[in-house]
C-alpha cells in the first residue's frame, strides 16, 4: 500500500511538472505607447514578442490598460507579463526580467519658443514636467528641487500639456517622440533638448510569484536570440526606424 501511494505520489508530481513546463500560449498587457504599443495592441513591442515566443511554438495576446492598472494586474496574475518594461532595483525584488529586446533614448520636450539652456537635470529645478503615471523615468526626477511633477496616461497627454503651456517640459523616447509628431500637426511647436536623459534596456517583466516565471522569461530569450540569428529581429525594427 505504501509503494502504491509513493507511486501515485510520484505520477501526480510528474504531471504537476509537466503542465508548469507547457507553456503554450502567454498573455502581456502595457498602455498605449505608439509606435511600440498600439490602442489595439500592435506595434514595434508586439511585432518582436510575437515573433520571439512564436518561434517556441508560443502563442501571444495583449492587452491593454492604463500602465499602473497593469503593474496591479500583473502583481495578482491577470496577465503573465508587462510587454515593456525597464529595470529598477525596486521593481527586481518582484520582477523577473528578461534580456533587453530594445533600447529607449528619453529625452527631455519643451517648447520651441521656450528659452532653455538645458544641461542635464538641474536644468528642471523649479519647473514643472509631465510624466506617465507609473513609468520608471520617475527616478531620474526624485532629488530635482522643487520640481512639480504632473502625472497623466499616455505620451500624448504628456506633450499636450506642454504644447498648451500647462507644463514647462514632458519626458519622451525618441522614437514616440517623433511618432507623436508625425500623427499630431499640433505638436510641431515642440523640440527634444540633448544631451539624452538616460538610454535604458526595454524587457518583458513577469511576477516572480507567477508559477510559470522562469519558464516563460526562458522561452522569450531563447526565441530573441532566434529571431536575432535569422534575421527576423532586424526586419522588423528596420520598419519602424524607416
Amino acid at each position: 500500500m505504501f509503494k502504491l501511494l509513493n507511486i501515485v505520489f510520484y505520477a501526480f508530481m510528474m504531471l504537476t511538472s509537466v503542465a508548469h513546463a507547457q507553456v503554450s500560449t502567454v498573455i502581456g498587457g502595457h498602455n498605449p505607447w505608439p509606435p511600440y504599443i498600439e490602442s489595439d495592441g500592435s506595434g514595434l513591442v508586439n511585432d518582436i514578442l510575437f515573433a520571439a515566443f512564436s518561434s517556441q511554438g508560443v502563442a501571444l495576446e495583449i492587452q491593454i490598460a492604463p500602465f499602473s492598472r497593469m503593474m496591479l494586474l500583473l502583481e495578482n496574475r491577470k496577465v503573465d507579463f508587462v510587454a515593456a518594461l525597464w529595470w529598477t532595483e525596486e521593481r527586481e525584488k518582484t520582477i523577473l526580467f528578461s534580456q533587453p529586446y530594445f533600447h529607449n533614448e528619453l529625452f527631455v520636450v519643451s517648447r520651441q519658443n521656450q528659452l532653455v539652456d538645458f544641461r542635464g537635470t538641474k536644468s528642471l529645478r523649479y519647473k514643472s514636467v509631465a510624466t506617465i503615471r507609473g513609468y520608471a523615468y520617475r527616478n531620474l526626477l526624485v532629488n530635482i528641487e522643487q520640481l512639480n511633477v504632473i502625472d497623466v496616461l499616455s505620451l500624448h497627454a504628456c506633450l499636450e500639456l506642454v504644447h498648451k503651456g500647462r507644463a514647462d517640459f514632458a519626458i519622451a523616447d525618441m522614437l514616440a517622440f517623433k511618432h507623436e509628431l508625425k500623427h499630431d500637426s499640433m505638436l510641431q511647436n515642440l523640440m527634444t533638448h540633448s544631451p539624452a536623459l538616460s538610454s535604458w534596456p526595454l524587457h518583458i517583466g513577469v511576477s516572480r510569484e507567477h508559477p510559470d516565471a522562469e519558464k516563460i522569461i526562458q522561452l522569450f530569450n531563447v526565441g530573441l536570440a532566434t529571431i536575432k540569428k535569422n534575421g527576423s529581429y532586424q526586419q522588423i525594427i528596420a520598419q519602424y526606424l524607416d
